[in-house]
């Protein structure tokens, strides 16, 4: 999804933008393994943990792909998979929907 410059914020991405690059970049990385995601992936979609559609590499992928995604296209400076994210009593990895809230707490803060 390529979205022209003067479409988007300049620091920091839409909660529809994130969930829609989540999902996109789930069924990317998991399209060449066993388990391919389904193609029905929304913001309810377990990602990690029981009954989760990545294993802990595939997870690993995944985050670090959206990040550099997240970072190229609009300029921001995240690292999502740090303390921050490992010490948190809920994992933000959980769901799209965490992860998307995730990225967006991390973007606010960064603008901050």
């Amino acid at each position: 999804m390529n979205i022209p410059t003067s479409d988007r914020s300049e620091t920091c991405p839409t909660r529809a933008e994130l969930v829609e690059l989540i999902a996109r970049t789930v069924r990317d990385v998991t399209a060449a393994t066993p388990n391919p995601a389904p193609p029905g992936i929304d913001e309810g979609t377990r990602l990690f943990g029981r009954n989760g559609l990545l294993d802990s590499l595939t997870l690993v992928s995944v985050v670090l792909d959206v990040e550099q995604e997240v970072n190229e296209r609009y300029g921001l400076s995240l690292s999502m998979a740090d303390e921050r994210s490992v010490s948190q009593e809920r994992s933000p990895f959980r769901t799209v929907a965490s992860l998307a809230d995730y990225v967006l707490k991390l973007a606010a803060d960064g603008a901050n």
